[in-house]
C-alpha cells in the first residue's frame, strides 16, 4: 500500500510548508552546534529546494490530482486553504525565487551582516511561510495572517544593517506606512465581512452576487461593499508598491541590504499579486463590482507606470532606478489584473499575471545578483561605477543587458512574452487604451536601462578586473538561463501551466 494512501491529503498538501517550517527549527538549532556558519546556508537551501519538490509531489498526489482534473480542488481546515493550481505555481515560484535570494546573498552576509547567516536566513524563511499562506487561501482571515507574517519579517531584513543609517531609515518608514497599510487593509476587510458576514471568498462572491440582484433593496450596502474594496485596493496597493502607496520603496530598496532588495522585489510583491486575484476575482469578480474595481486598478496602473518609469529616468543610483522600475513593474502586472475583472472567464488576465510573475522573479534576481556583487566589492552601485563593466566583467555586462532587454520586453526572452500576454489580455477585454500606455511605457523605460548598458559597453574605467563570485554567478546563470529558455522553447509549456492555474481559480 503506498503511504498516500494512509496519509490525509491537507498534510501531503501542507507539505511544503512543514519542510520550511522544519528547515526554520533545523537552522535554529543549527547554529548552536556548528562552527561552521555557512551550512546555515546549505541547510536553507536544501529545505527550499526540498519543500519545491514537496509543491511537485502534492500536485500530483492521486487524490489532490483526480480533484483538480474533475475541476474540484479540494479545500482543507474549513475552506481556508485550497489545493488548487494557482497556489501550487505561485509557491513554487516563489520557493524558487528564496533559492535564488538564498544562493546570492551568501557572500554579502558573512561580509557586511557579521556573519549574521541565523538572523538572515531565519527570518527569510519565516516570511517565505506567510508569502505561501497567501497565495493558498481563500479566507480573508488567513490571507491577511500570511501578509502580516511576510511584512513583519520584511521590516526586520530591512534594518540588518544595524550600524548604516540608511538602512536604518529604511526598517523605519517601511515599517511605518507598512503599519498604515496594514491598517487601512484591516478596515476595509472588516467591512466586507460586516456587509457579507463571512471572510470565505466563494460565500463573499455569493453574497454580493445577491446584493447586486436586489440593489435597490441594498443602496446602504452597495455603496459600503464599493468603500471596502478601495480600502482593500489601497491596502494591497502598499505591498506591490503601486501609486500612490508607493513612497516606502525608494528608500527601503536603496537602503536595505542589497539582497534583501532583490528579494522585496519578488517575493511579496509576487505573494501580494496572488492575493490581489484571490481577493478580487474569487471574491469580488460579480458584476458590477468587478467593473468597479477594474476601473480604480487601471487608474494606479497607469499612474504606477508613468511615475515609475519617469522617475527612474532622473536616478543615478541602480538601486533606486530599480525601486522605480518595481513601481513602473506593478503597473505593468496591474494591467492583466484589470483584465482578470473586465474578462468572463477571467482566465486570460490571470494567466498573463501569473506569467509576468515568474517572468519578472527570473529577471530581476539576475539584475539584483550582480548588483549585490557590484556592492559587496566596492559599493558600487551609481551609473558611473558601471562604466567599463564589458571589459571588467564581460559575463556580468552581457547578463545584465540580456535583463534589461527582458524587463523592456525585447525578444527573445520571457519578459517579451509575458509583456505580449498582459498586452493581449487588455486588448481582448476592451481596454486598448490601457495596452497603449503600457507599450508606451515599455519605449520610456529603454531610457534608464540604456544609461547602464552605454556606461558598461562605451565608457572605460581604470579600475582593475572584477573577480567572479561562485554564488553570485551561479545566480545569474539560472536566470539567464531561464529568461531565455523560459522565453523561447519552454514558452508554451509555462503558458500552458499558468492556463491551467487561472482556470481553477474560479472553481
Amino acid at each position: 500500500m503506498n503511504w498516500t494512501q494512509v496519509v490525509q491529503p491537507n498534510y501531503i498538501y501542507l507539505l511544503p510548508e512543514i519542510i520550511v517550517v522544519v528547515t526554520t527549527l533545523l537552522v535554529m538549532v543549527l547554529d548552536l552546534y556548528v562552527q561552521e556558519k555557512r551550512l546555515l546556508v546549505w541547510a536553507t537551501l536544501a529545505g527550499i529546494v526540498l519543500a519545491m519538490g514537496a509543491v511537485w509531489y502534492g500536485a500530483t498526489d492521486p487524490a489532490i490530482s483526480k480533484a483538480l482534473a474533475a475541476g474540484k480542488p479540494l479545500e482543507f481546515f474549513g475552506g481556508m486553504l485550497v489545493a488548487d493550481n494557482f497556489s501550487f505555481f505561485l509557491r513554487a515560484v516563489l520557493l524558487g525565487s528564496v533559492a535564488l535570494v538564498t544562493l546570492l546573498s551568501i557572500d554579502y552576509v558573512e561580509k557586511f551582516l557579521r556573519g549574521m547567516f541565523l538572523e538572515f536566513y531565519e527570518v527569510l524563511l519565516v516570511a517565505t511561510i506567510g508569502m505561501m499562506m497567501m497565495v493558498s487561501s481563500r479566507d480573508l482571515i488567513t490571507i491577511y495572517v500570511g501578509l502580516e507574517l511576510a511584512s513583519i519579517s520584511s521590516y526586520v531584513l530591512a534594518g540588518l544593517l544595524r550600524h548604516d543609517p540608511k538602512s536604518n531609515e529604511a526598517a523605519l518608514k517601511y515599517f511605518l506606512n507598512g503599519a498604515l497599510a496594514s491598517a487601512v487593509l484591516l478596515f476595509g476587510l472588516s467591512i466586507i465581512f460586516g456587509i457579507s458576514g463571512t471572510t470565505y471568498l466563494p460565500d463573499i462572491a455569493s453574497r454580493l452576487g445577491q446584493f447586486a440582484q436586489h440593489a435597490a433593496e441594498f443602496p446602504g450596502r452597495i455603496s459600503m461593499i464599493v468603500t471596502g474594496m478601495l480600502f482593500l485596493a489601497g491596502g494591497f496597493a502598499f505591498k506591490i508598491a503601486a501609486v500612490p502607496m508607493h513612497l516606502w520603496a525608494p528608500d527601503a530598496y536603496e537602503g536595505a541590504p542589497t539582497p534583501v532588495t532583490g528579494f522585496f522585489s519578488v517575493g511579496p510583491k509576487g505573494a501580494a499579486f496572488g492575493a490581489i486575484l484571490r481577493v478580487f476575482v474569487v471574491g469580488m469578480g460579480v458584476a458590477p463590482f468587478a467593473q468597479r474595481w477594474s476601473l480604480v486598478w487601471a487608474v494606479l496602473a497607469t499612474a504606477s507606470m508613468f511615475l515609475g518609469n519617469l522617475t527612474a529616468l532622473m536616478q543615478s543610483n541602480v538601486k533606486r532606478m530599480m525601486a522605480y522600475s518595481s513601481i513602473a513593474q506593478a503597473g505593468y502586472v496591474l494591467v492583466g489584473v484589470v483584465a482578470a475583472g473586465s474578462l468572463h472567464p477571467a482566465g486570460a488576465g490571470t494567466s498573463a499575471v501569473l506569467y509576468y510573475i515568474m517572468a519578472y522573479a527570473l529577471t530581476n534576481l539576475g539584475i539584483f545578483a550582480i548588483l549585490t556583487h557590484l556592492d559587496q566589492e566596492g559599493g558600487w552601485l551609481t551609473v558611473s561605477d558601471f562604466n567599463g563593466l564589458s571589459q571588467r566583467n564581460p559575463a556580468y555586462a552581457w547578463a545584465l543587458m540580456i535583463f534589461f532587454i527582458s524587463l523592456i520586453g525585447i525578444p527573445p526572452t520571457v519578459g517579451f512574452m509575458g509583456k505580449f500576454f498582459l498586452f493581449r489580455s487588455a486588448v481582448d477585454a476592451g481596454y486598448v487604451w490601457l495596452a497603449v500606455v503600457m507599450a508606451i511605457n515599455s519605449v520610456i523605460s529603454v531610457g534608464y536601462y540604456y544609461g547602464v548598458v552605454k556606461a558598461m559597453f562605451l565608457e572605460k574605467s581604470d579600475r582593475a578586473p572584477l573577480p567572479v563570485s561562485g554564488p553570485i554567478i551561479g545566480t545569474v546563470v539560472i536566470s539567464f538561463i531561464g529568461v531565455i529558455v523560459m522565453g523561447t522553447v519552454l514558452a508554451s509549456q509555462a503558458t500552458g501551466i499558468t492556463q491551467a492555474a487561472a482556470a481553477l481559480l474560479m472553481k
